[in-house]
């Protein structure tokens, strides 16, 4: 495997690994957190809320995201969307008005919607067709990894009462990411193709 590739593993781990913290633990959070009308928040708020990250993701990657790439390059724009993740789980730490989520999710929606593609999009130019499907696979193995550990931080810290950390962890793990965009010893070669 190219030495590039273990960088965008680690790139893509991070982003997993954030993700799966914050959504397998926000209702949990949100619920403790934030009040409407005067009740915890509760299934159709957090699921309003989400509704709103959702339809923000699909125009993000249904119309922006070629112009984004085009314009700023897939490793612009990976450090663009850890910062704006990491920036938005430090923004969620602090959050305790319902403005101040809106724009947090505003933040998170457009970190996280770049994230996966580009991340993946690297990864599978990396190398050439007959190792697309390794190496896509070692990403969903990565990804699955990410969906077992975020669930049980998440759920440590929040049944500690430990919310801030909770969000801050998230950012945590999303400034690693953006770091690992800065070491990466440039763009892998990819193979050439059998002949």
């Amino acid at each position: 495997m190219r030495p590039g590739l273990w960088n965008l593993w680690a790139q893509f781990l991070m982003f997993s690994l954030a993700f799966s913290l914050f959504t397998s633990g926000f209702a949990l959070f949100a619920e403790r957190r934030f009040t409407w009308q005067g009740q915890p928040f509760g299934p159709r708020e957090i699921g309003y809320l989400f509704a709103y990250s959702g339809f923000l993701g699909i125009l993000l990657q249904g119309g922006l995201m070629g112009r984004l790439v085009r314009r700023l390059g897939e490793g612009w724009l990976a450090r663009a969307g850890f910062a704006a993740a990491a920036t938005a789980y430090c923004g969620l730490a602090l959050a305790v008005e319902i403005p101040h989520l809106v724009v947090v999710a505003t933040i998170s929606a457009f970190g996280n919607g770049v994230l996966r593609p580009v991340i993946t999009g690297q990864v599978s130019q990396a190398v050439g067709p007959g190792e697309q499907g390794t190496v896509l696979g070692i990403n969903q193995s990565l990804a699955s990894l990410a969906a077992v550990l975020g669930p049980a931080l998440g759920g440590v810290l929040i049944e500690q009462g430990l919310l801030t950390a909770w969000a801050l962890t998230s950012a945590g793990i999303g400034a690693i990411g953006f770091l690992f965009t800065w070491l990466r010893p440039g763009q892998p070669a990819p193979a050439a193709s059998p002949q």
